[in-house]
């Protein structure tokens, strides 16, 4: 789109701060042959690159608090209480944390780097 559209768009009201921005995106963003800007092969890249996490990041940091809360129930069960933790915890527990990291990582791609 071009500069006034763009301004629009984003809502800035100064033109010497969309400009500003703009010069800070080089290399990402470019003008083309009509006077529109566009995003560079780089620029996409980087747009994927941030939607990408924006979509999964959410899941990687789910992943790793679920795993580090089966290491400190399973570490404090096995130490305080070893009889329900070895019939009760451990299987529960373990049968959760792989049926999550199945989720996690076939279905929404968590582990994906």
């Amino acid at each position: 789109m071009g500069f006034s559209e763009l301004k629009r768009e984003l809502g800035i009201d100064s033109s010497g701060k969309l400009d500003f921005h703009l010069r800070k995106l080089e290399g990402l963003v470019s003008v083309n042959e009509e006077g529109k800007y566009c995003l560079t092969g780089e620029g996409y890249a980087a747009l994927q690159a941030v939607e990408s996490i924006r979509r999964h990041g959410w899941q990687r940091r789910a992943l790793a608090l679920n795993l580090a809360a089966y290491a400190a129930v399973n570490a404090y069960s096995a130490l305080a209480h070893f009889d329900i933790w070895l019939w009760t915890v451990l299987p529960v527990s373990t049968a959760w944390i792989a049926f999550y990291t199945y989720w996690a990582v076939k279905r929404r791609g968590a582990l994906r780097w």
